[in-house]
C-alpha cells in the first residue's frame, strides 16, 4: 500500500471487549500504557533521599503511565483521591485520627454492623410473586448450608463499658470471660456482649478489676432483648460464627476466613496465597442459611515501604506523583492484627517520628507519643524507617450508621506506617503477566465438583468438630452437614437471526461459527472512509485490507477504496493531525492501525473523532493481525463491529414487546477528578437492537444527576417518537452499579425523580406508562452447580433460579446466562425494584426477557453475563470517563460508536 495525495487503497477494521476490541482472544483496544513491574529487592536499599522532598506535580489523566490501579466504581470510596503533596495537618485533624489496629471505644461499630443486615424492603408495592415456571426443571447444589433453629429462641445484650477504656478487644474479651458477674456463655463482638442467660440484677453490675498493665471498673448493663429475624439477630448469628472458626484454626481478614498456616508462596512472584472462605449467615426465601464460598487471598510479601523505595529507584523524579497514583486506593493487609484498610491518602509531609496528643488509659492523662512508639509498644513492631511517611485511610461511608437526621455519622480515620502494610490484591501490570496469572489459576480457578466438595467437606467439619458444636449449641444453632438442593430451571434456547435463522447451541449458547457462512441482519456499508497507518506497517496495512475485504463479503457488506495516510514519525500529534486534516463531511470512518497501545495517543484520537469532530472511528493494534491463523477471525469480527459503529445490525433475536423502550444505566467513577460519568442508552427499535446513548459527566450532586438524567430521558423519548410515531408506552430500566446499601435511595429518590420527569413528559399518558426497574448485579458469590448423575458441572447458559437462596422482601431471581469453559460460572442477581402499571409482565417474561437481552451484545458472537443494554452502558461510560474525558457529540449518539 503507498500514500498517494487523493489515492485509494483498501482496508477493514473492527474489534473487541476494551478500548477496540474483539473478543476472539485478540486485543485491538490501546490500553493504557504500564510499565513492567520490577522485582523488589531482596535487601532493602537505603531510604531515597528527598522523601520528603516537594512532590512533582502529576500531569493529566493519559500522560503518565498507568501504575496498575483500577478506576471503576469499585475504587471511589471516601471523596476524592489525595494529590501527591497535599498538605495535612496532623496536628489539627488528630481528633478525627487514630493510629492502625486501635479500638475506636465507642459501640457506633454495632450500629454500622447491624448495616449488613438490615434488608431493604424495595420490593414493589402489589408485587404478586417472583417466581416463574417456564423452562425444563434442573437439579442443582448450592454454595448454602442449612443452619437449624430453636423455634422459640431469644437472647440478650449487654453493654459493657471499661473505665478507663481499655483498647484492646482480646484483654476487654479474656476480662469479661474471667469475671464471675458476667454470665456465661456469652459470645463479645467487640462492643456488646450477648448471652443467652438475663443479667442479673437487671439494674446492671460493676466491679473493680485487672489484667496486665491496666485497672479499673466494669459496668456491665442489660440493653436490649434479641428475637429472631431482627438485624440484631442476624448480627449475632454472625458473631457466633466467627467465634467457631477460631476452633478450626482461621483468621478472620476483612469479613472473610482464612487458613495463614496452609498458605502456598509463590517466591517468584513476591506473594503467597491464603486459602479460605468467604461466611455469612444470611435471611433467604428458604430456611436459615449459612452461605459458604471458596476465597483465596492474595498477599505480597512486600509491604507498602518496599514499594515505595522501588518506585523511587525506578522514577526518582516524579516519585511522589506516581506513588500517590499507585498507592491511593489500594487495599492493605496489617499483619499485626490481620486487618485490611484502603489507603485513602499519603502524608507525605509527616513522618512516623512525629507526635501527637494521645490519651493515656492507665494514667488517664494526655500524653505525647509517636506512630513509631505505638507499635513499638502495642504490638512490639520496630519501625526501621523513621523517614517514611504516614499513611491514612478512612471509614466507608456505607460502614457509618445514619444519625436521626438521615446523613452518615463522622468516623474516626486510621493511620498506619507504610511498613506494617502489605499489598494485597492484584494490579493491571499483575494481571496482563500470564505467567503469574497462571499460576494463580491452579489455585483460584477451581471446577464445579472441586468446589462444593470443599463447601461440604467445611460444613461438615463444622458440623462434627466438638468445640464448633458446642458454640453454636450455646446459642440454639446446629449446622447442616451437607449442601441446600434446590430447583432451577432452563429456558428454552434462542434463534438468532442472521440471514438466515440459527438455532443456538443450548450448552454453550454462541454462534461463533455461524458468523462466516450468514450475512448480518442488517448490514450497513462503509463507502468513504480513511486508513491511517504508521509508514513502518505498511505492508501489514496492504495485507489487512485485502483480508478485511473477504471478511465483511461473507457478512453481507461491503468497503469501498479507503483514503490511506501514513503516519511518516510515530508522534501523538502527528497522528493527531493527520487525522482531522483529512476528515471532512460525509465521512464514514476513520480507521486506525496502531503500533503500540499507548494511551495518551488512543485518547486524543478519540476525542477528535468523538467530540471534536463527531465520526465512527475504529483503532487495531498492529501486534493483533500479525498471526497468520487469526488474522481473517479479527478481520471478520472487525468488519462487523465496523458495521455495527456505522448503525448496522450484527444479529437480532425475537422478542414479542410492541411500543417497549430498553434503558441500560451504569456508573463510571474517576478517581482523580471526584467526578461521574452515568452511562445510558435507550432502545429506539422493537427488535431492541439500535440504541440513543447519553453520558452526562456530574461533577456535583444528586440534584445534576437528576436534572441531567431528566434531559436524558427527554432527549430519547424525542428519539423514540421521531423513529416509531408515538412515546413508547412501556419503559423497563436495567441498573447496573448499585450495591445492596444504596438500593432504598435509588428506590426513593432516584426512580422517585425519574418519574416525576416523566409525568413531564407523559402529562395525563403517565397513569397508562408501564415502567419497571431492575437492579442488575454481578459482583454476587452465590452459586449453582448442576447436577450430572453423580458429578456436578456449570448450569448450561439460561439457568434460573427464583427460590430458596433468593432473598425476602426482594422480587429477584439468579440468572446464569453465559458458558464459561474453565473454572466455576458466576450467576448473576436481578432485582426488580419498582413495578408500575405493568401487571401483565409476569415473572417468567421479566426472566425470559432478560435472557434475551443476553444475545444481543454486538461485539460477541454469544450470550454474556449481563443484558447487552447493560453492557452498552458500561462500555459507553468507561469510553468517556477514562479516554474521552469530554461528553461526546450528540451527531455520533444514535450509534454504538463506544463498541
Amino acid at each position: 500500500m503507498s500514500q498517494q495525495p487523493k489515492g485509494r487503497g483498501r482496508a477493514r477494521g473492527r474489534s473487541g471487549p476494551r478500548p477496540e476490541e474483539v473478543s476472539s482472544g485478540a486485543s485491538f483496544a490501546p490500553a493504557p500504557a504500564a510499565p513492567a513491574p520490577a522485582p523488589v529487592a531482596a535487601a532493602r536499599p537505603a531510604p531515597p533521599p528527598g522523601l520528603s522532598a516537594q512532590a512533582g506535580v502529576a500531569g493529566p489523566p493519559g500522560d503518565q503511565q498507568n501504575t496498575g490501579r483500577g478506576v471503576g466504581r469499585a475504587v471511589e470510596r471516601g471523596g476524592a483521591a489525595q494529590q501527591a503533596g497535599d498538605p495535612g495537618q496532623l496536628s489539627e485533624r488528630m481528633a478525627g485520627l487514630r493510629v492502625g489496629g486501635e479500638a475506636s471505644g465507642d459501640r457506633g461499630g454495632l450500629q454500622r454492623k447491624l448495616l449488613r443486615f438490615q434488608l431493604a424492603n424495595v420490593r414493589p408495592e402489589g408485587a404478586a410473586g417472583k417466581k416463574g415456571s417456564s423452562g425444563a426443571p434442573v437439579q442443582v447444589m448450592t454454595n448454602f448450608v442449612r443452619i437449624n433453629t430453636e423455634d422459640k429462641w431469644c437472647a440478650y445484650q449487654l453493654a459493657a463499658d471499661f473505665r478507663p477504656m481499655l483498647g484492646a478487644k482480646p484483654l476487654r474479651e479474656k476480662l469479661l470471660n474471667d469475671a464471675q458477674q458476667v454470665p456465661k456463655p456469652f459470645v463479645y463482638d467487640g462492643g456488646c456482649l450477648y448471652t443467652k442467660q438475663p443479667l442479673a440484677p437487671a439494674e446492671g453490675v460493676k466491679f473493680a478489676a485487672s489484667i496486665k498493665s491496666w485497672s479499673g471498673e466494669v459496668a456491665i448493663r442489660q440493653v436490649g432483648v434479641i428475637e429472631k429475624n431482627t438485624p440484631q439477630w442476624l448480627h449475632l448469628m454472625n458473631v457466633v460464627l466467627g467465634k467457631t472458626q477460631s476452633h478450626l484454626n482461621m483468621q478472620m481478614v476483612g469479613r472473610n476466613f482464612y487458613y495463614p498456616d496452609q498458605a502456598t508462596k509463590l517466591p517468584q512472584h513476591r506473594m503467597e496465597v491464603w486459602p479460605g472462605f468467604e461466611m455469612a449467615i444470611k435471611p433467604s426465601d428458604g430456611p436459615l442459611m449459612l452461605h459458604v464460598d471458596v476465597s483465596h487471598k492474595i498477599i505480597h510479601m512486600s509491604t507498602v515501604l518496599d514499594v515505595m523505595y522501588d518506585m523511587y529507584n525506578r522514577n526518582p523524579g516524579n516519585f511522589q506523583a506516581a506513588a500517590t497514583d499507585a498507592l491511593v486506593g489500594q487495599i492493605v493487609l496489617t499483619r499485626h492484627n490481620n486487618k485490611t484498610y484502603r489507603i485513602d491518602a499519603i502524608e507525605w509531609d509527616k513522618r512516623v517520628t512525629e507526635t501527637f496528643p494521645r490519651y493515656n488509659k492507665s494514667t488517664r492523662q494526655s500524653e505525647e507519643i509517636s506512630l513509631a512508639q505505638y507499635f513499638a509498644q502495642t504490638y512490639n513492631v520496630n519501625l526501621s524507617d523513621s523517614e517514611q511517611p504516614i499513611l491514612m485511610s478512612k471509614p466507608r461511608k456505607r460502614d457509618l450508621p445514619p444519625t436521626k437526621g438521615g446523613r452518615r455519622e463522622q468516623a474516626e480515620n486510621v493511620l498506619l506506617p507504610p511498613e506494617v502494610c502489605f499489598m494485597t490484591g492484584l494490579t493491571d501490570e499483575m494481571r496482563a503477566d500470564r505467567n503469574l496469572m497462571k499460576d494463580l489459576a491452579t489455585f483460584t480457578r477451581i471446577d464445579p465438583s472441586t468446589r462444593c466438595g470443599k463447601l461440604v467437606k467445611f460444613a461438615s467439619t463444622m458440623a462434627q468438630n466438638r468445640e464448633c458444636q458446642r458454640v453454636l449449641g450455646e446459642f440454639g444453632l446446629a449446622v447442616a452437614p451437607n449442601a441446600v438442593e434446590a430447583t432451577a430451571r432452563q429456558l428454552a434456547p434462542e434463534t438468532v437471526q442472521m440471514t438466515k435463522p440459527i438455532r443456538v447451541d443450548p450448552e454453550r449458547a454462541d454462534w461463533d461459527n455461524a458468523l462466516k457462512g450468514n450475512g448480518m441482519f442488517q448490514p450497513v456499508n462503509c463507502k468513504n472512509w480513511i486508513f491511517v497507518y504508521s509508514q513502518r506497517d505498511e505492508q501489514a496495512a496492504a495485507d489487512f485490507c485485502q483480508k478485511l475485504s473477504r471478511a465483511s463479503q461473507s457478512l453481507g457488506m461491503s468497503f469501498g477504496e479507503p483514503y490511506v495516510l501514513a503516519v511518516a514519525q510515530d508522534r501523538d500529534q502527528l497522528w493527531v493531525k493527520t487525522i482531522e486534516e483529512n476528515i471532512d463531511q460525509g465521512l464514514d470512518l476513520v480507521f486506525c492501525l496502531l503500533p503500540s497501545n499507548k494511551k495518551q495517543r488512543y485518547d486524543s484520537i478519540k476525542r477528535l473523532c468523538y467530540v471534536n469532530k463527531p465520526v465512527p472511528s475504529q483503532c487495531v493494534l498492529t501486534k493483533t493481525i500479525r498471526n497468520p491463523a487469526k488474522v481473517m477471525s479479527v478481520a471478520t469480527k472487525v468488519a462487523l463491529q465496523i458495521s455495527c459503529k456505522l448503525g448496522g445490525v450484527a444479529w437480532a433475536v425475537s422478542i414479542p414487546m410492541k411500543r417497549t423502550m430498553i434503558v441500560g444505566m451504569d456508573t463510571y467513577h474517576d478517581k482523580r477528578q471526584s467526578v461521574s460519568v452515568q452511562g445510558i442508552v435507550f432502545s429506539l427499535n422493537e427488535t431492541f437492537t439500535q440504541y440513543y446513548s447519553y453520558s452526562p459527566i456530574v461533577k456535583g450532586g444528586k440534584a445534576e444527576l437528576h436534572n441531567r438524567l431528566e434531559v436524558g430521558f427527554n432527549l430519547a423519548l424525542q428519539k423514540f417518537r421521531e423513529k416509531n410515531g408515538d412515546l413508547p408506552t412501556r419503559i423497563i430500566l436495567y441498573r447496573d452499579g448499585v450495591g445492596d446499601s444504596m438500593l432504598e435511595e435509588v428506590k426513593n429518590s432516584e426512580l422517585l425523580q425519574l418519574k416525576q420527569s416523566l409525568s413531564k413528559i407523559y402529562g395525563e399518558r403517565m397513569s397508562s406508562l408501564g415502567f419497571k426497574a431492575i437492579v442488575v448485579k454481578k459482583l454476587v458469590s452465590s452459586r449453582m452447580f448442576r447436577k450430572q448423575g453423580s458429578q456436578l458441572r456449570n448450569p448450561a447458559p439460561g439457568t434460573v433460579l427464583d427460590d430458596v437462596i433468593t432473598m425476602p422482601n426482594f422480587v429477584d431471581f439468579f440468572l446464569v446466562s453465559q458458558y464459561v469453559n474453565q473454572g466455576t460460572v458466576t450467576p448473576t442477581h436481578y432485582n426488580m425494584i419498582e413495578d408500575v402499571n405493568d401487571a401483565n409482565i409476569k415473572p417468567d417474561q421479566v426472566q425470559q426477557l432478560t435472557y434475551k437481552l443476553t444475545h444481543l451484545y454486538f461485539n460477541w458472537p454469544g450470550t454474556i453475563r449481563v443484558p447487552a443494554p447493560c453492557h452498552y452502558a458500561h462500555r459507553l461510560a468507561y469510553l468517556v470517563g477514562q479516554n474521552l474525558m469530554e461528553e461526546p457529540s450528540p451527531q455520533i449518539c444514535d450509534r454504538l460508536f463506544f463498541l
